[in-house]
């Protein structure tokens, strides 16, 4: 119970055979899609999905200065679920300012202040990458797809309009 294990996302993938959806951008962005994902944690455990959110604009000393969720400056639940991961080891700057610049040149700099997400199945495709709110239902249904190969039926059909 609230244990924590530091581990690459290729081992995520290979032997826990975990998708993963990249969250990247301001703190604003970052907290919509976590409170986004918390609405919907019951579709992460039934399809092994990993989040990794990716808060931009942090030096090293403010990621290294972020409450540990335990005691005083206690992290928000969103933060703390079990299908949150805290990206940690080299390379994550440079990798989502890549990203960044690529979503720039096909969205325009409104990506800095709405963010990107990046969705990967646990056989390491990029299935999508999107800019702005998250449709995390859609993405679990997607990654549910490409996993099974069957696509997701809606059950209430004149529902659809809600979703």
């Amino acid at each position: 119970q609230g244990d924590t294990r530091t581990a690459t996302v290729a081992t995520m993938q290979g032997m826990a055979k975990q998708h993963v959806i990249l969250v990247a951008g301001p703190g604003r962005a970052i907290r919509d899609a976590l409170r986004g994902a918390q609405l919907n944690k019951v579709n992460f455990a039934m399809t092994n999905i990993l989040v990794v959110p990716y808060e931009t604009g942090l030096t090293e000393a403010d990621r290294a200065s972020k409450p540990s969720g335990s005691g005083f400056g206690d992290r928000p639940t969103y933060e703390t679920q079990p299908y949150v991961a805290e990206p940690v080891g080299p390379g994550w700057e440079e990798f989502i300012e890549a990203e960044m610049q690529t979503a720039i040149k096909q969205a325009g700099e409104k990506v800095r202040d709405d963010g990107i997400a990046l969705v990967v199945a646990n056989d390491g495709k990029v299935l999508r990458r999107g800019v702005g709110r998250v449709p995390w239902k859609q993405m679990v249904d997607e990654l549910e797809e490409a996993v099974t190969g069957e696509k997701k039926e809606s059950t209430v059909p004149f529902l659809e309009f809600l979703e």
